[in-house]
């Protein structure tokens, strides 16, 4: 083989060495394929994460699955769930979907849609919301916030990008469905409106997500320790960073 070739077929390797580098670094170690914001996010992340483990922090992921995030964060909404429909029902009885649809059909299904749409777009609100107040907390404000829109799923994400505290993470994890699903549950119970409490109710399982990650958060003991928190760039969860509270020595006399 002349030396050409064998530069040739060198090239060729190292190409596919490349190509398989890339091919690692876009997934995220559950098969997810990154996207772009992604790819940026796991790049932005990782610089930031040298910088505090230099500073004598230690890793601990607090992260969850999608079927964890449905099954058993759905179950951690029912309380929630049963407290707005059983105040609803104490208040206005129970709803006849029989006569409301022999009463009027067409109004009927309109409401029906009147609730898919307005759960599709409070959607959107939703992760707003989430992004408002963690920017309250952010290192540069809503600079820090970024939303998007996952293709896979089908739905929009807020991800704040530098580090917060464990109560600035909690409430901008619940503040969505606690104003959209438990604030508006409580108006159903009283404008008697069997749409706003629907829409509230598919608003407090839609936070089964922020609910499971907040329990897990608060079980979480971040006692004498010094504790930074961060979005996981590309998994369902944060990351903590811990170290123990540096104590002043004691002085004699």
């Amino acid at each position: 083989m002349s030396d050409n070739g064998k530069n040739q077929e060198m090239l060729e390797q190292l190409k596919g060495a490349d190509d398989k580098k890339k091919s690692k670094k876009q997934t995220n170690g559950d098969g997810h394929v990154l996207t772009p914001a992604e790819i940026k996010r796991q790049e932005l992340f990782d610089e930031k994460e040298k910088e505090i483990l230099a500073k004598g922090y230690k890793r601990k992921d607090i992260i969850t699955t999608v079927l964890k995030a449905n099954f058993v964060g759905i179950l951690l909404t029912l309380p929630f769930v049963i407290l707005v429909v059983g105040g609803f029902i104490l208040k206005n009885g129970f709803f006849n979907i029989d006569s409301a649809i022999n009463e009027n059909p067409v109004m009927y299904f309109v409401k029906l849609a009147i609730i898919m749409v307005a759960t599709g777009l409070l959607a959107v609100v939703h992760e707003k919301i989430h992004g408002w107040f963690w920017a309250i907390g952010a290192e540069n404000g809503s600079k820090d916030i970024e939303f998007g829109f996952q293709k896979e799923t089908l739905t929009p994400y807020c991800t704040c990008k530098s580090p917060l505290t464990k109560k600035m993470y909690i409430l901008g994890s619940m503040m969505p469905m606690t104003i959209l699903g438990v604030v508006l549950g409580i108006v159903s119970i009283f404008v008697g409106s069997w749409v706003v409490l629907a829409i509230a109710v598919l608003q407090i399982i839609g936070g089964s997500g922020d609910i499971l990650i907040t329990s897990m958060l608060l079980r979480y003991d971040t006692k004498d320790k010094e504790v930074i928190l961060i979005d996981h760039p590309t998994k369902i969860g944060l990351v903590a960073f811990e170290k123990d509270k540096e104590t002043a020595p004691k002085t004699e006399g």
